[in-house]
């Protein structure tokens, strides 16, 4: 379940899997994921940003998952999701029915955010990107079959930001951004 109010991420709740906004580096290497993952203590790297967590099953859904941690608090900034129908991964060797495991893929994608988020059906449009702004960060189901690669994930990006941060954004305002 993805929390829409407070972003917590449950993937499997009897395993204690989840993560969270502001979740730190040392409290993602202690998680049971983390854990069940990586069980050799040697693979930990204080200064690696990304993790490739392998294949999860979240609520019945088949998922292959990674981590990015980093941003102004150290914490995890970003969970991306891919369905296990989307295996493409030698462009040379594409079956000639790429476009519709893509399409397949991204209805799986929008299944699965409807049913984790309890969002209604009618949120999620089925030929583009949905993306969805929250007050912890944004969440979206990418799709893409630009230059004939087909891409479908789900992002998950937390902003982890303090009141503090936004006060500091706001002082600066736009006079610094391009």
């Amino acid at each position: 379940m993805l929390d829409l109010k407070t972003g917590r991420f449950v993937i499997d709740a009897e395993k204690g899997w989840e993560l969270h906004p502001f979740m730190s580096r040392q409290e993602f290497f202690n998680s049971a994921l983390f854990k069940s993952k990586y069980p050799n203590k040697d693979e930990i790297n204080s200064d690696k940003k990304s993790y490739n967590l392998g294949l999860v099953n979240i609520n019945g859904y088949e998922m292959y998952m990674s981590v990015i941690l980093g941003g102004l608090h150290d914490c995890i900034e970003t969970i991306t999701l891919v369905s296990v129908k989307m295996t493409i991964t030698d462009i040379n060797n594409m079956p000639s029915n790429w476009k519709e495991i893509a399409y397949e893929t991204k209805r799986t994608h929008d299944e699965f955010l409807q049913k984790e988020t309890s969002m209604a059906p009618s949120c999620l449009d089925e030929d583009k990107d949905n993306s969805f702004m929250v007050s912890w960060g944004s969440f979206r189901s990418d799709f893409s079959l630009r230059y004939d690669i087909p891409s479908a994930e789900i992002v998950i990006n937390y902003d982890n930001l303090t009141e503090e941060d936004n006060k500091r954004l706001e002082a600066i305002g736009t006079k610094y951004l391009w």
